[in-house]
């Protein structure tokens, strides 16, 4: 029982300061996940976040692969919870204080002020993934540079970025084993 408290207010914490993007939390996810709990490894944690996106739906369903991971079913609903519930409900109080089609100024402003943090925590988390591939292969170091791109660009959904991805690199593993 006290695993699954643990899975609730881990992902509730990294719902509630996720700034403008739940993907800028990625880096404090696998900090909290990996180094903290002790419940997976980073490889395996790298593997649940790129499963995830590959899954339709919200963008941080890897949540409940971790869930799972460690505590099967139960684990994935208190991380899916955790992750999802606290800041619906907030985002519900909010809707139904404004009650207006468009939102004030200021969350305007709010939104554009925390645009350069959200891209800062985002290459953070690409930096903190990918920095074993980064270091010792060039070739995988070109692709996930041009996958960067083609998502900025926003000409490629990042779910067939990491099909590109995985194809290229069997064809470099067939090629050059």
């Amino acid at each position: 029982m006290q695993v699954l408290l643990d899975l609730f207010f881990t992902f509730a914490y990294l719902a509630l300061i996720s700034v403008g993007n739940s993907r800028a939390v990625i880096t404090e996810m696998e900090r909290l996940v990996v180094n903290v709990h002790g419940w997976m490894s980073h490889l395996a944690f790298v593997e649940a976040y790129g499963l995830g996106l590959l899954v339709p739906g919200p963008n941080m369903l890897n949540v409940l692969l971790i869930g799972n991971h460690v505590a099967g079913l139960p684990g994935a609903i208190a991380s899916g919870l955790g992750m999802f519930g606290p800041t619906s409900c907030i985002l519900a109080a909010v809707a139904w204080l404004i009650k207006k089609p468009n939102p004030p100024a200021w969350i305007k402003q709010f939104h554009a002020a925390l645009s350069p943090i959200t891209i800062g925590l985002t290459l953070a988390t690409v930096w903190n993934l990918g920095k074993d591939i980064f270091l010792k292969d060039i070739f995988s170091t070109v692709i996930c540079f041009l996958g960067l791109v083609l998502s900025i660009r926003g000409l490629v959904n990042t779910s067939w970025i990491v099909v590109l991805a995985l194809l290229t690199g069997i064809i470099k593993g067939l090629l050059f084993s």
